[in-house]
């Protein structure tokens, strides 16, 4: 339940409202435009906590009630394709895209993102959906977020992952992870400098549902390091490991991130029926269960590890609040820490160190958290983000560094202040949702299967582990055949019947039924770039003009002619069989996964993919832009916004999908989905 903009979810049973419908007397839709974005309670309150100076505060309410700007980043698991596409950005090009019948939206740099990877530009996200004028950015936006290469996100919900300061070698736990934004900056800064690195990132989500959302934006970054886990953060159970005595213990991670259920008021600038829902009740409600989680976060985090609390919201019961009461609970074992260094350029204000209760049960949660002792916990350490300083939605963000084991720690866990009603049976909890909702096993190799003797002979694989290859089925045909990390085998290896694992690995090989080729399985595009140094055979290297040939060519029944290509390409393949092959593009130092046939050769990409690498190869690719606001929307369909963003993130893996196999035989668009994601999954997802 992690992210920016989700607010906490009861489980109260579900009415058949769209959103924006609430309040309505007669059922028709309201729009956000007919709101009025005006809550006397809420300002009351927060005039009330001194959350900014008085003589800011009429500029920090209207600032509240504007709509927020958009932001975006350049995802930097290859450093060489970041750079290309920074350059594109910066140039030009892009600049183009903002230009509309005169006006033009700016676009800023964000100084405390590394590398200059962040970016907000002027306009809503609103604005360039339903913008005719912007339409060709919009293109650009859905096609490199579709691809993995870039990440719309809320500016301020990029701070937690880069103050976290995760490494290579680091074991990262998500508790709230859905929707995944912050998750994928994880796995992006365990892969800076490693195609496979030591570390994991564990993404945790108590919806089930929003799991498969993660599973989606895990695999944009196809990394063999990430396990997605659905459990209650505030009663995770612990991941064990074998100690070097053969002993069993519990994994402690270098790295937690808490980006807890809140009631999300710092998001009004794009959620704006929050004015008309917000009352001081919904914060209350929500202290005990971010107070729980934070201490189960704290418990399962190694000495000397960070761990990183964050809210979308501006109260102090949520934020400074819940802080205090584990720092007083710690009694010294924990401490806050300033990160101002990590984001240099960022603009924020230091934590409150005194608020005032608005309600009797404000004055309990004070009570349970020692705000009248004389310990000074040194609250002003935590961030507070306020939209007039940036220009962005409100968020609070504080670190805290673990010196020493809990004084609780030794002893049995139990599940202690819940903040009202009875304590429920976790156990039974626990045994219901593994029992009950159980996915496909994964079953690792040990090394000795003939499929694997016939893939390694076949592309002259070496060096490459097969005890990190796995499989989703004990019996039958394998389907697909996935890689992890070792450290991810050894995890999932020894906790699969004690956790529930939703998803791991990446797809680095799937089944071919084509006599064509001595090996039942091809290469896959999304685990090329993981493995590909393990590949020694079938590889050709390709000059740039026949790379733009193959990836203009989106035709899968007349593959590229090998007689249309240069000679130093058709020289290449002379000694290759028909079947799946890697082609190395001889100007960019990345790969594609293609297939030799008896006189032509393709990539085996998608059509997203491919554009993406015909845009970094400087190729005009406006020839490919839609404008749905053109096309003919049938009377009884939604309204093109929905329908495009529907599609946003599916349109890449079903144009592969649906391609034919190189037998000529057309896949079904969902065969070709992991066993753990249905359709059903994929329509929640987008």
């Amino acid at each position: 339940m992690g992210g920016g903009t989700r607010r906490f979810k009861r489980k109260f049973k579900k009415k058949t409202v769209k959103k924006g419908e609430e309040n309505t007397e007669n059922g028709e839709r309201r729009s956000y435009k007919d709101i009025v974005r005006e809550n006397k309670e809420f300002e009351s309150y927060y005039k009330m906590q001194k959350i900014v100076p008085d003589e800011e505060w009429d500029t920090f309410l209207s600032y509240m009630k504007k709509d927020l700007p958009t932001a975006f980043r350049i995802t930097a698991c290859s450093k060489e394709e970041a750079r290309l596409l920074l350059k594109i950005v910066q140039g030009d090009l892009f600049a183009s895209l903002l230009e509309a019948e005169g006006c033009r939206a700016d676009l800023k740099c964000l100084p405390w993102y590394p590398d200059s990877l962040g970016w907000q530009l002027t306009i809503s996200r609103k604005d360039i959906r339903r913008s005719e004028m912007y339409f060709r950015l919009h293109n650009f936006l859905m096609a490199e977020t579709a691809t993995g290469n870039i990440s719309r996100q809320e500016t301020v919900s990029m701070i937690p992952p880069l103050i976290l300061d995760v490494k290579p070698h680091h074991k990262v736990l998500d508790m709230c992870a859905a929707p995944g934004s912050k998750t994928a900056q994880l796995i992006e800064k365990l892969h800076e400098n490693d195609p496979v690195p030591d570390g994991l990132v564990i993404a945790n989500d108590v919806d089930n549902s929003r799991c498969y959302m993660l599973v989606h934006q895990a695999k944009r970054l196809n990394s063999p390091c990430c396990i997605i886990t659905n459990h209650d953060a505030s009663n995770m159970p612990n991941f064990m490991e074998k100690a070097e005595d053969g002993t069993e213990r519990p994994v402690k991670f270098d790295r937690v991130l808490c980006d807890v259920p809140c009631s999300g008021d710092g998001t009004l600038r794009k959620n704006a029926d929050i004015w008309v829902k917000w009352n001081i009740n919904n914060a209350n409600s929500l202290h005990g269960v971010q107070y729980r989680i934070l201490k189960r976060g704290v418990e399962m985090l190694a000495v000397n590890g960070r761990l990183v609390y964050s809210t979308c919201s501006l109260n102090p019961v949520e934020d400074e609040a819940v802080i205090q009461r584990i720092l007083h609970k710690a009694k010294g074992a924990l401490e806050l820490v300033g990160v101002s260094g990590l984001v240099e350029g960022l603009k924020y204000r230091p934590g409150l160190r005194r608020w005032s209760p608005a309600s009797k049960d404000q004055e309990r949660i004070l009570e349970k958290i020692g705000l009248d002792n004389d310990v000074d916990y040194k609250l002003e350490k935590c961030l507070r983000i306020l939209p007039h300083d940036g220009d962005t939605g409100g968020f609070f963000v504080a670190v805290v560094h673990k010196l020493s084991a809990l004084p609780w720690e030794a002893q049995p866990r139990v599940d202690d202040d819940l903040s009202t009603g009875d304590k429920p049976n976790f156990k039974k909890e626990k045994r219901r949702r593994i029992l009950g909702y159980r996915e496909d096993p994964f079953v690792f190799f040990k090394g000795d299967e003939e499929v694997w003797h016939s893939i390694r002979e076949f592309y002259k694989i070496e060096d490459l582990e097969p005890t990190c290859l796995l499989t989703r089925c004990l019996v039958g045909k394998k389907k697909n055949i996935y890689f992890t990390s070792k450290s991810v085998r050894d995890l999932v290896d020894h906790n699969q019947t004690k956790i529930k694992i939703i998803n791991t690995g990446v797809k680095v090989f799937a089944r071919c039924d084509n006599r064509s080729m001595q090996c039942q399985f091809r290469l896959v595009q999304e685990g090329l770039f993981r493995i590909k140094q393990y590949v020694k055979g079938r590889r050709v290297v390709v000059p740039d003009e026949d790379i733009l040939k193959l990836l203009q060519n989106f035709d899968p029944h007349n593959p590229t002619d090998l007689s249309i290509l240069t000679e130093e390409t058709k020289s290449g393949v002379e000694g290759i069989s028909q079947g799946s092959c890697v082609i190395d593009c001889k100007g960019l130092s990345t790969s594609f996964v293609g297939w030799r046939g008896n006189k032509s050769l393709r990539v085996y990409i998608s059509r997203p993919e491919a554009i993406h690498y015909l845009r970094l190869l400087g190729f005009d690719v406006s020839i490919y832009d839609v404008n749905k606001f053109k096309k003919e929307v049938k009377e009884d369909t939604k309204d093109p916004d929905a329908v495009e963003e529907d599609k946003t993130l599916t349109d890449g893996q079903d144009e592969l999908n649906k391609q034919p196999t190189p037998d000529g035989e057309l896949q079904n668009p969902y065969e070709k989905l992991d066993p753990v994601v249905e359709k059903k999954d994929i329509e929640v997802a987008a």
